[in-house]
């Protein structure tokens, strides 16, 4: 089956409308706040289905889409090529998990040089801290020195291309298993931070469920979680059902400063609300999707939240017949990743049942 070819965002119209959604520098058009919420949120979710791109991300798709073929018929004849399409496949997984991770975006980076074991300074003692000591396993514990030194972990995956799906398929193949790839590590590592988040209702804040539509009340009330402990609380991070609630309420239009770029809006990024900024996952595919329906985080500020070390980004090695015992291409992408959450105080959750 053919894939649809994406409208680049800028050529975009609704509803037959003759004007575009987005003005030539970049401004999604709209005639009012609400207007501008309900366009993107629209707009967010045509880019979760691949149906939208960015003007430079589609004249990157064409080019790609047109090497991609030629690459992975290059990676059979040549190991030079095969090496360098895994390195650089696991070069873009690095960039895109840095611009779009969840746990990325709320952690500080601590870096890491060779023979240095993670240690991340605490802003704050005598709070509960959470790690992980796999992908797997977490353990918590009762934040007493000055510095946390959790375990190091291997998060990977083995995205492979069979010579009979080089032979089928009338898609981009590459491009296929380099989405399965950022699903298994960038979407790893958020499910790993809001599975701590999760784990650590009850110890400071509570957990929050709200009847009905979500109200500034209701939402104040969950940030005041956070805030109460002096901390700031910059993000709120909502699953994509949730903004509908924001859209129909004045109060919340009266408050609300949305974000109009279309390039951000694209990432996430929607509108600050109440100090805070809303990074909504309406943008992200729905197997990269990490909340739950009706599900919204407030979090605090990195440096007091929590960090994580990388130790310099996804390393690549490249795998074929040999191994797989089946014709075809492929690669380990794999990186050594720790992850602290240092203070329990530092977010609330809330949920609409």
């Amino acid at each position: 089956m053919k894939t649809k070819t994406p409208i680049v965002a800028t050529e975009l119209r609704f509803n037959d409308s003759q004007e575009r959604v987005v003005a030539g520098n970049g401004e999604v058009n709209a005639g009012s706040k609400k207007e501008l919420l309900e366009r993107s949120t629209k707009l967010m979710e045509m880019a979760s289905k691949g149906e939208v791109v960015t003007e430079n991300a589609a004249v990157r798709r064409a080019e790609l889409a047109k090497q991609h073929a030629e690459l992975v018929k290059a990676a059979y004849n040549d190991p030079v090529a095969h090496r360098v399409i895994g390195e650089k496949m696991a070069e873009n997984l690095y960039m895109t998990s840095n611009r779009k991770g969840f746990c990325r975006r709320f952690l500080n980076r601590i870096e890491l040089k060779q023979g240095e074991i993670p240690r991340f300074p605490v802003r704050l003692k005598n709070v509960q801290a959470f790690w992980f000591t796999s992908p797997t396993r977490m353990e918590t514990d009762l934040v007493t020195d000055k510095w946390l030194m959790p375990p190091e972990f291997q998060i990977g995956t083995r995205p492979f291309i069979p010579q009979n799906e080089i032979n089928q398929s009338t898609s981009d193949v590459l491009d296929e298993k380099y989405v399965e790839a950022l699903e298994a590590i960038m979407v790893t590592e958020d499910r790993l931070w809001m599975n701590a988040i999760r784990a650590m209702m009850g110890v400071d804040n509570n957990q929050t469920a709200i009847a009905g539509t979500l109200t500034p009340l209701a939402l104040m009330n969950v940030r005041q979680q956070v805030a109460r402990w002096g901390l700031k609380v910059p993000y709120l991070l909502m699953a994509s059902d949730l903004y509908t609630d924001i859209v129909g309420d004045s109060t919340f239009i009266q408050a609300i400063e949305p974000v109009s770029r279309h390039e951000l809006i694209m990432t996430g990024e929607l509108a600050v609300l109440y100090g805070m900024t809303i990074i909504s996952e309406a943008y992200r595919h729905p197997e990269h999707k990490v909340l739950n329906q009706g599900e919204f985080v407030v979090v605090s500020d990195p440096l007091t939240h929590g960090a994580y070390s990388d130790r310099g980004g996804i390393d690549s090695q490249p795998i074929d017949t040999t191994t797989e015992h089946v014709l075809g291409r492929g690669w380990v992408l794999a990186e050594s990743f720790s992850l602290a959450i240092a203070n329990s105080r530092s977010a609330a959750v809330g949920i609409r049942v």
